[in-house]
């Protein structure tokens, strides 16, 4: 099978039913509805709530080989430290193949690599908000999403990028490495520059934000378990990204301190137009 073509699975265990997972369960809805889709999570009544919702057919509160929860494919959106082991599981409890929506990917593909049925992958599609109640079946309509084994011709790689793809996403192929030196630039990055701008305001200021304020820090509102997580797992790399970061910042400090606004200008207009470049690429 080529990874245009669109293998359709009988049968798909979702690992984790809140944005993400339950963005994953809606669009499967939309593109396979005779998929079968189980959901796995801890708390009985919200996996209750996603089976009368609509989302999934039905529910197991633990991923135990046992229990038999067998299935075609399984997707993990977990936070990132608990995929490899939460992977382990699904591929012992039958699964052929587990692929994940982990945004750090060198530690994950690292523990998991001699586990030829799991295939890392980061679909780069989400929001600040959390719980399937907001998820939405075009999450990742038009998006990247990047898959980290470079063995493209495996069934179980070929499988997963028939998956993303049946999604509405454009799949690419990185290694888990590039990855994460990539990600840490442009989504760990920003989320450490919001939350450290949206933690400089006192709470008897916020009256005065203006939409500015409320753009550059809105996804400074995501689920701290969550970045905390992320940012742990990719240390090195977002370490790299913030001293990237401070140097701009000193080139500013410097800029206002000596009243350069030529400098200012430049610093400002570099930025400008990166930014308005995004436009191409939508």
């Amino acid at each position: 099978m080529s990874s245009g073509e669109q293998q359709l699975e009988q049968t798909v265990v979702i690992v984790g039913v809140g944005l993400i997972g339950g963005s994953v369960a809606l669009a499967l809805r939309a593109a396979a509805p005779a998929t079968r889709v189980i959901g796995i999570g801890r708390n009985a009544n919200r996996m209750q709530k996603a089976v009368a919702d609509g989302l999934i057919d039905e529910f197991a509160s633990e991923l135990l080989p046992e229990h038999g929860v067998r299935a075609g494919l399984g997707v993990i959106c977990l936070p990132v430290d608990r995929i490899p082991a939460a992977a382990d599981q699904l591929l012992s409890a039958g699964c052929d193949v587990v692929t994940d929506a982990g945004s750090v990917k060198q530690s994950i593909c690292t523990q998991l690599s001699t586990r030829a049925g799991f295939v890392g992958a980061h679909p780069i599609a989400g929001s600040e908000q959390s719980g399937f109640e907001h998820a939405v079946h075009d999450l990742f309509r038009g998006r990247i999403c990047v898959v980290c084994r470079e063995d493209t011709e495996h069934e179980a790689v070929q499988r997963t990028l028939a998956f993303w793809q049946l999604l509405g996403m454009t799949c690419r192929v990185m290694s888990p490495a590039q990855h994460d030196r990539v990600l840490a630039m442009t989504s760990h990055l920003p989320h450490i520059l919001a939350s450290v701008a949206a933690g400089c305001v006192t709470r008897d200021q916020l009256e005065f934000v203006g939409t500015g304020f409320r753009d550059t820090t809105r996804i400074a509102a995501g689920s701290d378990e969550l970045w905390t997580s992320i940012l742990m797992d990719n240390a090195p790399s977002c370490t790299a990204a913030v001293d990237l970061a401070l140097e701009r910042l000193s080139q500013f400090r410097t800029a206002l301190g000596g009243g350069e606004a030529s400098a200012i200008r430049q610093l400002l207009s570099e930025a400008a137009v990166l930014r308005r470049s995004l436009t191409e690429l939508e």
